[in-house]
């Protein structure tokens, strides 16, 4: 059998496959806003305040009268960040997985993986706060506000979670 010389030529795309995949920046997601970001951060560790005797005669005039002994108002840590992010972060490293995947394949950027990540995280974590159910708000709490979800009351906390891409 006689012996042929084959020759191939192609483009080495492997260089600018490891730029287009080169970190960038990095990702926030969570509660960015800083108005919001106080509260979400209440949620997230719980919190000590300090009664003072105008929140006594606020409270006492909305009809919750504090024991004379009562120092300190304690709301528990709701975690929804933390918790949530556990919760959801094996799918969102699948979802990181498959992108990369797809961006060697296709030439997509770090960037367009950055905001599908971003994206899908952003939804997990507002679900699994919307979700949140323990511990529950005081029976005081969930008369003013009408609702017994202890991270809704308003909305927008919630709506106010989103995430960054910085380069």
């Amino acid at each position: 059998m006689g012996r042929r010389n084959i020759r191939v030529r192609d483009t080495n795309r492997i260089p600018e496959l490891l730029r287009n995949l080169e970190p960038k920046g990095k990702m926030k997601v969570g509660v960015l806003d800083g108005d919001r970001q106080m509260i979400a951060a209440v949620h997230e560790f719980g919190c000590r305040i300090a009664v003072t005797e105008r929140m006594r005669n606020y409270l006492a005039a909305k009809g919750l009268y504090l024991k004379k002994d009562t120092q300190f108002i304690n709301i528990p840590e709701r975690s929804f960040l933390r918790a949530g992010w556990d919760e959801n972060e094996a799918e969102i490293v699948q979802k990181v997985e498959e992108l990369v995947n797809r961006a060697i394949e296709n030439g997509d950027s770090i960037n367009d993986i950055m905001n599908a990540v971003g994206l899908l995280a952003k939804g997990r974590l507002q679900t699994y706060a919307r979700d949140l159910r323990s511990p529950a708000n005081h029976p005081f709490t969930t008369e003013e506000k009408g609702s017994s979800n202890p991270l809704v009351d308003t909305g927008e906390m919630i709506g106010s979670m989103d995430y960054e891409v910085e380069s």
